[in-house]
């Protein structure tokens, strides 16, 4: 005997309705009462896929619960047929009598509550890096300029007492910076200033072997703390994270997995994934596997991932283990019941 239709404005293309069995669904449940929540298409041309926890409640003449059953439920409602139930195939009827009132009726609640498919949705939680909040945002984005004023990425800067040389002998950039700012936020620069060592007899530190690019970012960030957005690119990702590892500066590194994590898409998920594996970035590498897992039949198909496969079977196999294991743990729940 199936019930009123119910449907909700915030979800327009699906109905539910309760269909209750006083004599079971099936031959089978014959001496036991079927209780199911059906969700159909609002069209019968739409499909429709929801997941939600449905609980079920038998109510006496005082509005108490005599009965109650939680659920959650894989609801798919497709062509032809067009609906789709879960529910319960054998109450016991003593469970029923106790809830029947004095005019013979039988009064059921249920409450439905839509649950998001994590597996549609690719998102990670990242841990900021510490920084200090206050109400003087403006006076904050004047102090950053200043900073950064004091930097000029060039062989020249106000007040500046020692350079960094980048790249080989023969074709090499210059910043000119200030040794209190690098000593201040890499105990490696600190180290090398303060010691009787080259950099410090000749006030220059010589960076051979990353990019002029990486390295203008480093600077930047121990200035200003923050990397210009988009500035980063996924070809110097790698030297950036090099060089935050080199002079001990970890907040660097969290910056670029922060900036990566906003930027993978389709087409740069194996690399950046690549990139996170080699640096041990854990925050990167949990995101791009979320994608990945989310976005399945594409990533396996792409030209990206078949090379990945070829050059590091190890980081590829270790990914298939992962998705493999989130199939398994997020298989539909063992159904808890009150019966």
């Amino acid at each position: 005997m199936p019930d009123f239709l119910a449907r909700d404005p915030s979800m327009p293309d699906a109905c539910w309705q309760l269909c209750l069995y006083p004599g079971g669904k099936r031959p089978e449940n014959a001496n036991n009462v079927s209780l199911f929540l059906k969700m159909s298409a609002t069209s019968p041309l739409k499909e429709v896929i929801v997941k939600a926890e449905y609980r079920f409640f038998f109510l006496d003449e005082d509005d108490e619960v005599k009965f109650s059953n939680v659920n959650i439920g894989d609801f798919h409602a497709k062509p032809p047929k067009g609906g789709h139930s879960w529910g319960l195939r054998n109450i016991p009827r003593q469970k029923v009598q106790n809830s029947i009132r004095a005019d013979h009726s039988l009064v059921i609640s249920c409450t439905i509550e839509l649950l998001p498919d994590a597996g549609r949705i690719p998102c990670k939680r990242v841990e900021p890096t510490a920084l200090i909040i206050t109400d003087m945002a403006e006076v904050s984005r004047v102090h950053m300029q200043n900073e950064l004023a004091m930097f000029t990425g060039t062989e020249s800067a106000p007040h500046s007492d020692l350079t960094v040389a980048v790249g080989p002998k023969d074709d090499r950039v210059v910043f000119a910076v200030h040794k209190y700012k690098l000593i201040t936020h890499s105990d490696v620069f600190c180290a090398m200033l303060e010691h009787d060592m080259e950099e410090s007899k000749t006030n220059t530190i010589v960076i051979e072997e990353f990019s002029h690019t990486a390295v203008k970012i480093m600077l930047t960030f121990i200035y200003t703390g923050a990397i210009s957005p988009h500035e980063l690119e996924l070809e110097d990702a790698s030297d950036v994270m090099q060089l935050a590892e080199k002079y001990n500066i970890p907040a660097l590194k969290t910056m670029c997995e922060q900036d990566l994590i906003s930027r993978v898409c389709a087409a740069n998920v194996v690399d950046c994934m690549e990139l996170a594996d080699y640096h041990h970035a854990s925050h990167l590498y949990e995101h791009c596997l979320d994608f990945m897992n989310a976005n399945r039949c594409d990533t396996l198909n792409m030209e990206s991932w078949s090379a990945l496969k070829d050059r590091n079977p190890r980081l590829s196999s270790s990914i298939m283990e992962r998705m493999i294991r989130s199939d398994h743990s997020n298989s539909p729940p063992v159904k808890k019941s009150r019966l």
